[in-house]
């Protein structure tokens, strides 16, 4: 009965969900209703499709008994009632939008309604920090103004005035990120879940092994190059996780990776998709809406960057494979896989992108790819996609992309609250009258608040929380606007790998069969280098002027690498053969010395970084052997 009804259900949420994209495809041919209209009945789809896959994921557990029948009956009445709540919204549209901020009585109880079962929802689907988060958020607009603490309080709203600003009108709370949803990422998403589909995932790891094969403790490329990839089109840590390193971390511990270590590095590469274009965690969208910029423009000035972290995570990675003496990835390379499917992925990917900086709207550029990919797929032989893997590949988008429009609906009373209480510019003030005018200090401060409110939370709420209570203040304090916001998105991010929640960290753990304090201490070792580069990009401008790359801005990128090398081997210990504690010591210092550079531009400090660092790399190569001359006497000695 159990199968039946899940198989019923997945019918209608394909069926739900195709006429709910053909609507969004003719609305960028032509709005032929009211804004207000589109993006309730935008609301609409997604409460109704959230609802079939919350059901159908009661169903699929295997629980029985009493808690089953409570939690299923309970969720069809949350659902029914979300589905009424969409409904009244979308008939009630141009009325609410014309009398806000004054509600009547009606209008109030389905406001409550409304924020009750997406709380509920978001709950099932998203986890308890993130709904009380959100409940807070809420609370706080209709009772803040009883807080005691002059500094938290606000001005009294009245109910008809807060529900009206938490999405009764249409024109924020609920509604905040709609716009963002409806007309930017959605086929973005169904573009990414498409090409995995057709083959986007073996291809990736292929191209890995392919690199693997030419570098020493080369079983790591597969996942520095695939999750890498993967996560540039999914731009979801944790998802990108479970779903590449199901087979790169397996290959990882074949060639001898501790688990501990084969869990860091997937994790890391994972994460390293947030920061790569065309999605960068969703988080690039919100960073465009907040600062009324084009999202190219973010995402653009955001690659330079993201290739350093690349670059730093590499760097990183071969010093710890080169110190456990790991050697070179054996494993075949699907050469004939590489050449076929390559090219679909390659045009598709590069046409959204040149759409996109053509100032295309992303899912105008995401159809285009979506339909060069699928021409392109034809030609793929005996990889070609049947139509069932297209099906299927389509439906996970949608299933995605429905979970992640819910998030947005979800997290809109949070920036609605910022906004209409003045707790961002309150905090900021704060800030600025307790801690010392000194923006170094400042931004380590900053790194270290936004680590902690980003814990276990999805990268754009990790971002969210932190944009709203921190970037303000950097702005305050002289730094950009769109640096303030990348400052506080780069930290965001790496709280999924940072301990104590690391999530990214707990789903590598459940995969490699390593602890996840081994986990999370790795991949620490592996990404502190990096926390080097919003640093550099705040004193470092050129960095976010992609694609206009000056000589100033290379400059900067080289020395960056040259800093985290050297921060790297002091992790590590290991540059050509194990360091003693006075070298990685030295090397510290040298790394100080390189960010001292980068941040104050003092020629007498670069010329001091650059002959103590080659100094330190002479002493190294010639005071003592390197592991392989060493694993070659070792070798003399036994054949003798």
């Amino acid at each position: 009965m159990r199968h039946k009804a899940i198989a019923i259900l997945n019918r209608s949420f394909m069926i739900l969900g195709t006429l709910f994209s053909i609507y969004i495809i003719t609305t960028i041919v032509e709005l032929f209703q009211d804004p207000s209209q589109h993006y309730t009945t935008f609301v609409l789809g997604v409460l109704i499709l959230s609802s079939i896959l919350t059901i159908r994921n009661i169903l699929a557990k295997t629980e029985q008994g009493l808690k089953f029948w409570v939690t299923l009956i309970f969720f069809l009445i949350v659902c029914s009632v979300s589905i009424y709540v969409g409904a009244y919204l979308r008939f009630h549209a141009l009325r609410l939008n014309a009398i806000q901020p004054f509600m009547e009585d009606p209008d109030i109880v389905v406001g409550w309604l409304m924020l009750a079962t997406i709380l509920l929802m978001t709950w099932f689907h998203w986890g308890v920090i993130l709904t009380s988060m959100i409940a807070l958020s809420i609370a706080y607009v209709f009772w803040g103004h009883l807080l005691q603490i002059p500094t938290l309080s606000h001005a009294e709203f009245t109910t008809s005035y807060s529900m009206s600003y938490m999405g009764m009108s249409t024109i924020g709370g609920v509604f905040w990120f709609v716009p963002l949803a409806a007309d930017k990422i959605f086929f973005l998403i169904i573009f990414a879940a498409l090409l995995i589909g057709i083959g986007m995932l073996p291809l990736v790891v292929e191209l890995g092994k392919w690199v693997g094969r030419y570098v020493k403790g080369g079983a790591a490329f597969p996942a520095i190059v695939g999750s890498a990839m993967t996560g540039a089109v999914m731009g979801q840590a944790v998802s990108n996780t479970m779903l590449t390193g199901q087979l790169t971390i397996p290959m990882m511990k074949k060639h001898d990776y501790p688990p501990d270590l084969a869990g860091a590095v997937e994790a890391v590469a994972s994460t390293s998709g947030q920061f790569l274009p065309p999605i960068l965690g969703l988080a690039a969208f919100i960073i465009a809406a907040f600062l009324n910029i084009p999202y190219v423009t973010v995402a653009m000035n955001a690659t330079l960057p993201a290739f350093l972290f690349v670059g730093g995570i590499v760097i990183a990675i071969l010093l710890a494979a080169r110190r456990l003496n790991l050697g070179y990835l054996l494993e075949h390379v699907e050469m004939k896989m590489i050449f076929r499917l390559l090219p679909t992925f390659a045009i598709s990917f590069s046409t959204v992108l040149v759409l996109l900086l053509m100032f295309y709207s992303p899912n105008i550029a995401a159809l285009a790819g979506i339909g060069v990919m699928l021409a392109l797929s034809l030609a793929q032989g005996p990889y070609r996609p049947s139509l069932r893997t297209i099906k299927d590949g389509f439906g996970n988008g949608l299933e995605v992309c429905t979970i992640l429009c819910l998030l947005l609906l979800a997290i809109g009373p949070i920036a609605q609250m910022a906004t209409i209480t003045n707790l961002a510019g309150k905090l900021s003030a704060v800030l600025s009258g307790a801690v010392p005018h000194n923006l170094i200090f400042i931004l380590m401060g900053t790194m270290v608040v936004s680590l902690i409110l980003g814990m276990g939370l999805p990268t754009p709420v990790a971002y969210l929380v932190v944009a709203l209570t921190l970037a303000p203040f950097l702005q305050e304090m002289g730094v950009p606007a769109l640096h303030a916001h990348l400052f506080v998105f780069y930290f965001a991010v790496f709280s999924t790998i940072s301990p104590p929640v690391a999530i990214s960290c707990l789903a590598a753990a459940k995969l490699s069969g390593g602890t996840f304090l081994g986990t999370a201490r790795d991949s620490l070792k592996i990404s502190i280098p990096t926390f080097l580069i919003p640093f550099v990009f705040i004193y470092n401008s050129d960095l976010l002027i992609f694609p206009n790359v000056t000589l100033a801005g290379m400059w900067a990128f080289a020395a960056t690498l040259s800093c985290m090398f050297f921060l790297g081997i002091c992790l590590f210990g290991f540059f050509l053969r194990r360091l003693n504690p006075l070298e990685r010591c030295l090397a510290l210092a040298i790394s100080i010395l390189g960010m001292w550079y980068l941040v104050g531009h003092s020629g007498l400090v670069l010329t001091i970084y650059l002959v103590i660092g080659a100094a330190l790399l002479a002493w190294i190569r010639f005071s003592g052997r390197t592991s392989g001359e060493r694993s070659q006497s070792s070798s003399a000695a036994a054949e003798a």
